[in-house]
């Protein structure tokens, strides 16, 4: 395992059951519970919400006014409730929560995961590897973009890297393995990297 320069400082975040499946539920398809719960630390360390309060002096401004200005005022709306939403995930960021997945747990799935990540070259065939000259030059996320497109048309090149397919083969939850090929990709010196093809990330040794 990596150490040193190529760790990160790991902060653990506990919330409410019910609080975390709503998080999930909104995650996307590259997305882990960390990054999201980086990007909005970051955008309020940062300052980068509009205050609810901000948003009140407008509406009643606004409501003072001859203009009809109803559609301004239902899109404040949805924006305040967005809000009030952030705020309640960051006021719950230190509830406790049973069972809670560890960082050691992440890390023993993740060198469960390497071993089944496409890699190149050994999973290239020579045909392909020369018809393409390796990687041709290309950027990693660039090549598995390339490589997954090209495997779908050719039958004797079979690359798939997506966290739902590694689920299915490990019986765990989707959203566990993507934040361990998250880590192989992020937090590892293991030379993981991983590419959009059609909506969906894939992962591959490189």
């Amino acid at each position: 395992m990596p150490d040193g320069a190529h760790r990160k400082v790991k902060l653990n975040v506990r919330v409410t059951p019910s609080k975390k499946k709503e998080w999930q539920d909104a995650l996307d398809d590259d997305e882990t519970l960390s990054s999201l719960v980086r990007r909005a630390v970051d955008r309020e360390v940062n300052d980068e919400y509009v205050p609810t309060q901000a948003i009140d002096d407008f509406a009643v401004t606004a409501g003072d006014g001859d203009a009809d200005l109803s559609p301004v005022l239902d899109q404040l709306e949805n924006l305040r409730q967005s809000l009030t939403s952030v705020e309640h995930k960051v006021d719950t960021m230190s509830a406790p929560q049973a069972g809670e997945i560890s960082d050691r747990d992440i890390e023993d799935l993740a060198m469960d995961l390497l071993p089944r990540l496409p890699t190149y070259p050994n999973d290239i065939p020579d045909r392909v590897l020369r018809e393409m000259d390796g990687m041709g030059g290309r950027e990693p996320q660039e090549y598995i973009s390339y490589i997954v497109e090209a495997s779908r048309a050719d039958p004797q090149l079979s690359i798939d890297g997506r966290a739902q397919r590694f689920s299915t083969e490990m019986k765990e939850h989707t959203y566990l393995v993507r934040e361990a090929l998250c880590y192989l990709e992020n937090e590892t010196t293991e030379n993981v990297h991983s590419g959009l093809v059609s909506g969906k990330r894939h992962w591959m040794r490189l």
